[in-house]
Formats: structure tokens, sequence, C-alpha cells
């Protein structure tokens, strides 16, 4: 009973204490913010000029009740220095933070603050007591940006809630300094001052959102602060109806901003859904065709639905035989693994790091799936268009890219040739030496094709020994001049054991922009009939054919 006994009487003392010096609470409520804001500080070191800040001001209240106590009465008080400390402490933090605005609803808060120098110039009996008191306002006016980025959904509304501390702690200040009795209204705003400077500092350090609570406390507090101030028996002279009346103002102003800032999260929460909802569409297989799920369109439009959600996404890239990639290229410096298939690395790269990377996680899984669709669908159409031995296009992947050849000649007014190939004498290559030698020499001429090709032009292994060539944008001329080229390359091809000098022959025809599939194919068959001529003329010759315009 000894123990219980003492400790009773211990809280009983401290609670004693805390009523008769309010003061020696404020210290305590100021160290518990400063601590608050010193906790992130950790990694968010800007926090810590508002933690020492917030320290000096518990100090000074501190400070204050040993002068009262004293007597001390002087126009530069020890008080009075640790305010201005404090206020330039918390300046200092006020210009370093992130995501200004420039002040457009927030002056609102204008009257009161052109209202508080007003009164505090007229009402102070020095310079330096009006110099002092009025660096509380300094903070104020630094956080009108800042508050306006959180009024337009630019920042965390939690900056409302430390602005609206900062706002009481001024008040509190500008009340005393107008001969307001030191009790009442001016002990509740600062003590108010300091729970929402630590709570929604906090808040905005660890990036976390405002709750139904602090909301509840941040509403119920400028309704306390209004009954408090207007008690009858605090009116006790002519400057306390301005305290009156210009925090009503503020009081009223700071409801309508902490509920306009509520509303601009509600508004951002609507449009980030409707962005998640839009990107979850695009890579939802049922609403692409597979014609549209090549590597490089599911990149793009991963690429279109991400960056209204992360600004700072940069590039993504898919690394497997050949590396994919959409954005930019650098710089950047954080990277996000998606988990595909090994040795196929897939990753996101982002000009700084994304704010919440909890929502890329709970993506990684749909995102890794559409890129391992599309690199598996990729894989089957190559393995379906392309020849496996020579690695050009086969008969299938030939027709599939002439048409988009011929609608891109249209679009750019290009004319389109067609050379049919033919390697002289193969029939004796594989009857003499082997079908590997064959293959070998089929693969030289592919790779000679290969080379000779321009981004927009078509290398084709129709079948047996018989190759195809389409030259974008080149006349008859222009590929007459290309394929004697390839024919000079192909009679200095050294292939052993074959003991004969290697030759191609060649059928030209079109020369002009294709009105459509059938002339296309009307092409083609009298390419295929110049290409006889030209092995019945003694093989090793280039027969063009003059077709007449449709």
């Amino acid at each position: 009973m000894h123990f219980w006994d003492t400790s009773f009487h211990v809280n009983a003392t401290f609670v004693k204490v805390i009523g008769v010096h309010p003061e020696v609470g404020l210290l305590l409520l100021a160290v518990a913010s400063g601590l608050a804001l010193w906790w992130p500080a950790r990694t968010e070191p800007v926090w810590r000029w508002a933690s020492l800040g917030t320290l000096l001001w518990g100090m000074q209240a501190a400070v204050w009740l040993l002068e009262r106590q004293g007597g001390l009465e002087a126009s530069l008080t020890p008080s009075g220095v640790l305010l201005f400390a404090a206020a330039l402490t918390w300046a200092a933090t006020l210009r370093q933070l992130r995501l200004y605005e420039p002040p457009r609803l927030s002056l609102a808060l204008l009257p009161f603050v052109l209202a508080a120098l007003v009164t505090a110039l007229s009402g102070l009996p020095d310079r330096s007591s009006q110099m002092v008191w009025l660096t509380d306002l300094l903070p104020v006016l630094l956080a009108l940006p800042l508050l306006e980025a959180a009024l337009h959904g630019q920042a965390g509304e939690s900056r409302l809630v430390w602005g609206l501390g900062l706002i009481f702690k001024a008040g509190g200040s500008w009340a005393l300094a107008l001969g307001w009795p030191p009790s009442g209204f001016v002990y509740l705003v600062w003590a108010l001052g300091f729970v929402l400077i630590g709570w929604g500092g906090y808040l905005e350090a660890t990036e976390t959102r405002l709750g139904k609570g602090l909301l509840g406390f941040v509403l119920g507090s400028l309704l306390g602060s209004l009954v408090l101030l207007g008690w009858p028996s605090q009116v006790v002279h002519p400057l306390h109806s301005a305290v009156l009346v210009g925090w009503g103002y503020v009081a009223l102003v700071a409801l309508g901003g902490v509920g306009w800032g509520v509303y601009q999260r509600i508004i951002k929460a609507e449009r980030q859904l409707e962005l998640w909802i839009n990107l979850l569409e695009s890579l939802s297989t049922k609403t692409q065709s597979t014609q549209n799920l090549t590597p490089q369109g599911v990149l793009h439009s991963v690429m279109d639905g991400l960056r209204p959600l992360y600004g700072n996404l940069a590039g993504i890239e898919v690394r497997s035989d050949v590396t994919i990639r959409a954005g930019q290229s650098g710089p950047y410096v954080y990277t996000f693994e998606l988990a595909l298939d090994t040795p196929t690395e897939g990753r996101l790269y982002f000009s700084s790091a994304p704010k919440d990377t909890r929502r890329l996680e709970a993506l990684a899984p749909l995102l890794t799936e559409r890129l391992r669709l599309s690199l598996t669908l990729n894989e089957w159409r190559s393995k379906a268009y392309t020849d496996p031995l020579t690695g050009l296009l086969n008969r299938r992947g030939f027709e599939r890219q002439l048409q988009r050849l011929i609608r891109l000649a249209g679009e750019r007014n290009k004319p389109i040739t067609l050379a049919l190939l033919d390697l002289d004498r193969f029939k004796q290559v594989n009857d003499t030496y082997g079908h590997p030698v064959g293959d070998k020499l089929l693969k030289q001429l592919a790779e000679v094709l290969h080379k000779a090709s321009r981004s927009d032009d078509l290398a084709v292994r129709l079948g047996g020994e018989e190759f195809a060539l389409v030259l974008f944008g080149a006349d008859l001329e222009d590929a007459y001049r290309v394929l004697e080229r390839i024919q000079s390359e192909v009679r200095a091809l050294q292939v052993s054991p074959i003991a004969w000098q290697l030759s191609i022959s060649v059928g030209l025809a079109g020369g002009e922009i294709p009105a459509s599939m059938a002339t296309v194919q009307r092409w083609l068959e009298q390419a295929d009939q110049a290409l006889y001529k030209a092995k019945q003329a003694g093989r090793d010759r280039i027969h063009p054919v003059l077709i007449a315009k449709d």
C-alpha cells in the first residue's frame, strides 16, 4: 500500500503543478511534439529544424513562467529570444519543403495576418516587442504556398494540420501581445497548436493519410477555441474585441480549408481509382486481341497506363534474346524488378523512388503475366512466319508483311519493286556435295540478302532455292542496281567444297505504287515469268519487266 500511496501522491502533485502552472504542461506538449517530428527526421532531415523550433517554443513558455514569477519586465526578454529563434528554425524547415503552389485559396488568411500586424504595431509599447511578437507570423506567411499545394491536392492534407497548428501558435501569441489574460484561450490554442504541429508534421514526414480521429480533433479544436474565446469574462479590453473577431474569421477559414482539403482528397482518390481501372483494363487479356500483344505494344500500353499514376516512370525494359524497351533510356535512379521467367528479365525504371511501391507489388503479377504472354506469342509468331534454316521470312510471313508494305506505300506515295531470285545449278550442288553443303549455301545467300535489305524491305525464302526481295521506295532502275550488287556478292562467295563460281538469276517486276494486293499478285506472276526467261537466257542474269499501269 505504501507504493500505491506514494505513486498517487506524486501523480496528484504533478497534476496540481500543471493546474497552477500550465506553462509546464505546454513545455511537456512541446517536447512530445518535438520528439514526434524528430523521429521521422532520421529519414527526412528537413524536419529536424521544425523539431528544434517546437522545442524552443515549449522552452519559451517555461521561461515566460519564470519571468512572470520573477517580475522581469524588459523590451527583449529571454522568452522573446527563444520565440525569435523558434520562428527562424521553423522558417528554415518551411523553405526546404517541396510542393509549392502560388497562394490563391490560402490568401483567405491574409486579412487575419494584416489585422495582426496592424493591431500589434499599434498595441505594443516599443519596436523590440513588436518585432519579437511578429516573428510568430513569419512561419504562417512562409506556409501559405505550402498550404496552397495541399488545398489543390498536390500535397497531403496532413499539411493543413500542422499549418493550422502554426496559426494556433501565432493566434495565441497575438492575443497575449494585445493584453489577453495569460490563461484560458491562450493556453488552449498554444496546447492545441503544439499537438497539431507534432501530429501533422509526423503524418507528412511519414506520408500517412489524415485519419478520422485527427480530423475530428481538428474540428473540435476550432470549435473549442471559439467557445473559450467568446467567454464573457475574457473580453476586458477594447483590443480584445479585435482578437475575438479575428479568431472567429480564422476559425471559419480553417474549417473551410480543412473541408476543401478533404474534398480534394476524395476527388483525387476517385481519379486514382479511375486511372487504375483503365490500367487494369488495358492489361486484361479479354480487352486485347492477339494482334495487339506484341512486346513493344504491351510496353507502350503499360507506360501510358502507369505514367498518370507514377509521373517519375522513366522506362520499361524486357531482356530476353533481344532487349525491348519503351520510354527513356535514362537517367533513372530506382529500379523495380519484374519476376519473369529465367533468363528473361523485366524492369521498371524510375527517375526517383516511387512513393507507393505496394501498388506496384500488387500490379506486378498481372504485368508480368501480360509480358510473359506477349513474349510467348511473339516467339510463336517468329516461328510461324520465319524460315528456320535461313532466318528470313517464309511464304506466310511474306504475305502478312506484304499487306503492311502495300498500305505503307500508299500512305507515303512510294513505289515497290519485287525481285524473285533463284540459285543457279543448286540441284547440282545437292547431288554433288550433299544437302548439308546445299543448306550452307542457302544460309550464305540469305546473309547477303539480309545485309542488302533496309528496314522497310522484305527478304524472303519462298522455298527450296527460290528467294524474294521486296524493295520499298525503289523503282525498277533503283532495284536493278541493288540486284547487280547482290549478284556481284554472290559471285564472290566461296562455299567449300563447291568448285564452280556461284550465281543467281533474277526476275524484276513492279517499280510503281501498288493499287491493291491483286496488283502485287500480278507482279509476282510476271516476276516469275521474268525469272524463267533469265534462266533460259543462260543464267546469272537480271530480267526486268516493264508493267503497264492499272
